[in-house]
């Protein structure tokens, strides 16, 4: 398998166009047209997982957190530099799965449910997508070229299907002037025509792409349609949460013996019993407003700054702060689903990327 068709499958497992804007997702370092001779999946590239990836034989590095994030200006012995140098000099590549492995059902926060012994989860906030939809009339002979040259143009992919359309038939009224040069009909004379209508949806980014791709398929010189925008809520969203029914201290014990290293801190602002747990992997706080609207009765997540903790004090709230490097479990749950999904030779890494030991 080349690196562009890794890519592709990878794509399946989670999008990377359900990437934030902000992020860097995707082929970062390599050659997309590289054959792959195995994966390494990790939540940090460094230089030591360089090390481990060419111990191993393996020639790509699926990570989680992007080894490019800022503006690069140069490419030296420094910094990051020195890591993307490795990578270039022993043909290594280097895709990056972050916010899209972030939204899925099966995505980060998910594994880490999964480790703590929790694999029924649900997610946490899920995420609307603005979707459009088109319709338009088309006579009923020229429909199949139609729903060709509009999938072909981004029209009724829906989640893992594609050329997904709808269709009824109607009649069709129109009188061409002497202008016009008509596909069906006569100048001057009112026209009746069987025709169908179709329908699907598309990205709402692809607007003017679908308009180009209808106007060169569709037959008619004044085609008639409209687009209408929607709103929809697939499975996808941030985080996950689960059913605990257990005490805030066994819920901190459980995380530190699956850590193998104390939590950072926690924010226990009742002696209730939790019944639901919420995850949010990474830095999370900037959605507790969210999360804590699904019902949850703790926040697991990372990076908690003092104000977030005092606030959330305040608000009856509890939090416990696992640490960044709570993701780290990542690394196994993408090695599983890299094999169950794809078939290649897939290790999850060994090396420890924590700065803070």
């Amino acid at each position: 398998m080349k690196i562009n068709e890794l890519m592709k499958r990878l794509d399946e497992i989670a999008p990377f166009k359900d990437s934030e804007d902000w992020d860097n997702t995707g082929l970062l370092v390599g050659d997309s047209e590289a054959e792959v001779t195995g994966v390494l999946t990790t939540l940090d590239c460094s230089l030591e997982t360089v090390d481990e990836a060419i111990g191993k034989d393996l020639n790509t590095i699926v990570s989680h957190h992007p080894l490019i994030f800022p503006k690069v200006n140069s490419i030296t012995e420094h910094f990051y530099g020195r890591i993307i140098r490795k990578l270039i000099k022993n043909d290594i590549n280097l895709i990056t799965m972050h916010t899209n492995l972030d939204h899925q059902p099966n995505g980060v926060s998910h594994m880490i449910a999964e480790a703590l012994g929790y694999p029924d989860t649900e997610i946490l906030i899920p995420k609307k997508y603005e979707l459009k939809k088109l319709r338009v009339n088309i006579p009923k002979e020229d429909k199949e070229d139609l729903k060709k040259g509009l999938s072909e143009g981004g029209v009724g992919n829906q989640g893992d299907y594609t050329e997904c359309f709808f269709e009824y038939p109607v009649t069709g009224q129109f009188r061409p002037n002497e202008d016009a040069n008509p596909h069906i009909g006569t100048r001057n004379e009112l026209e009746t025509v069987d025709e169908y209508i179709v329908e699907a949806v598309f990205d709402s980014g692809r607007q003017d792409q679908v308009i180009d791709a209808l106007l060169k398929v569709h037959p008619y010189e004044e085609p008639a349609f409209d687009i209408f925008t929607i709103n929809n809520v697939p499975n996808k969203g941030l985080g996950v949460k689960f059913n605990y029914d257990d005490r805030l201290d066994s819920l901190i014990e459980l995380l530190e013996d699956k850590m193998d290293h104390p939590v950072v801190n926690v924010v226990k602002s009742n002696e209730q019993d939790i019944s639901t747990v919420g995850i949010i992997g990474g830095s999370g706080m900037s959605y507790a407003d969210a999360a804590f609207r699904q019902g949850i009765d703790v926040l697991i997540t990372g990076d908690v700054k003092y104000h977030e903790a005092y606030d959330a004090k305040l608000l009856g709230r509890n939090i416990i702060d696992a640490g960044h490097y709570l993701e780290m479990f990542m690394k196994e749950g993408l090695e599983t689903l890299i094999k169950d999904n794809i078939g290649l030779n897939a290790v999850s890494s060994k090396t420890n990327t924590n700065p803070f030991q």
